[in-house]
């Protein structure tokens, strides 16, 4: 009952933060203004990820004690949340944003000594340790994490609704797993992030309140889903097997790596924006914004229930990752060249009417 007091505290935290920064926001050029790829037609309050960074944090302040071992954690979200908040306002470089979170992974491996140790039994021979490979192995997979996250934050709700989802695999892992602490702060998250979908998740109750996460928001969201990944999975007893985590981030995954490949091979750089990624190609196929977001969480939603499920009922770690390559082998050959199939979906729609 702590747990869910917390959390709803940090929900309604948040969303009072988000109604209270409208006009400082607006004041200070903390906004997000139409124009370009942008399709929205006001002005947009970037307030989101502040608000629920400090939402999260003010929740669990009376727990701060009792929290000592997240002491990293902590000071990393801090660190994200300055340069995220800075970049908002348009104060920092691409290549320092980067060097932060890059940055902040190392405090994480280094400071807090937490790293991925071992990538599960994934070819039936026993745990495939990554010895001298640990820490950086560690640094490109939480870069690469939180810039998935903020590449999916191009349609409302999308990036919050896909964290909210994972998150509720992690504290299903942590709850059957016994870590209280653990599951403490994920339910605590998981209500910032409710408070912030409030305003900014596509459905007709939010008015003019509309709200965007930012960068602030995407950098301190990714951190938290690398973090719990890596502490979930790399337990010295009973432990999430690593390929199940593939299969609850999957969605980001897939397109991080589908949208990078296609820019490197148009010979383009591969952080640079466009309109390529899957909620774009859908809205293009000519799904709305509200369909978009349930059939993406939808699937997200399935991926994590299919690896966990296999996972429960004693499916090998190599079936699941055999079956996970499967799966982004299809999402790739879907959505890699966006153009054929739009032209595919417009042959068909042409010959049912």
């Amino acid at each position: 009952m702590t747990f869910l007091a917390q959390a709803l505290l940090a929900c309604v935290f948040t969303a009072l933060l988000i109604i209270w920064l409208r006009r400082p926001a607006e004041r200070f050029g903390l906004v997000d203004h139409p124009g370009g790829r942008k399709r929205h037609l006001d002005i947009i309050p970037l307030t989101g990820g502040l608000a629920m960074s400090v939402g999260f944090l003010a929740a669990l302040s009376l727990s701060f004690p009792a929290l000592g071992q997240y002491k990293v954690f902590f000071v990393a979200i801090a660190m994200l949340a300055a340069i995220g908040l800075l970049d908002d306002l348009g104060e920092v470089s691409a290549r320092s944003k980067l060097g932060v979170q890059v940055l902040a992974a190392v405090l994480m491996t280094s400071w807090g000594n937490h790293f991925l140790t071992s990538l599960g039994d994934l070819f039936g021979r026993g745990p495939l340790d990554l010895a001298n490979w640990a820490i950086p192995l560690t640094v490109f997979a939480t870069v690469a994490v939180i810039n998935g996250i903020n590449m999916l934050d191009g349609m409302d709700g999308l990036a919050g609704g896909l964290v909210a989802v994972m998150l509720g695999f992690f504290a299903l892992f942590a709850f059957w797993l016994g870590e209280v602490h653990a599951l403490k702060i994920i339910a605590v998250v998981i209500g910032a992030v409710l408070g912030f979908l409030l305003f900014n998740a596509p459905h007709p109750w939010r008015g003019r309140r509309r709200t965007f996460m930012g960068d602030t928001g995407s950098l301190v969201l990714g951190f938290t889903v690398t973090w719990f990944t890596i502490e979930l999975t790399q337990r010295q007893d009973v432990a999430v097997p690593p390929v199940v985590m593939l299969w609850v981030v999957g969605l980001v995954l897939f397109d991080v790596f589908t949208v990078t490949v296609r820019r490197l091979l148009q010979r383009r750089d591969p952080v640079a924006p466009d309109r390529a990624h899957v909620h774009h190609v859908l809205q293009r196929c000519g799904m709305s914004v509200v369909q978009t977001w349930v059939v993406l969480l939808a699937c997200n939603t399935a991926l994590g229930t299919i690896g966990t499920v296999a996972w429960w009922v004693g499916v090998p770690e190599q079936f699941l990752l055999v079956g996970f390559i499967l799966f982004g082998c299809a999402y790739f050959a879907a959505f890699f060249r966006p153009g054929r199939l739009l032209r595919l979906v417009n042959q068909r729609t042409r010959r049912g009417t």
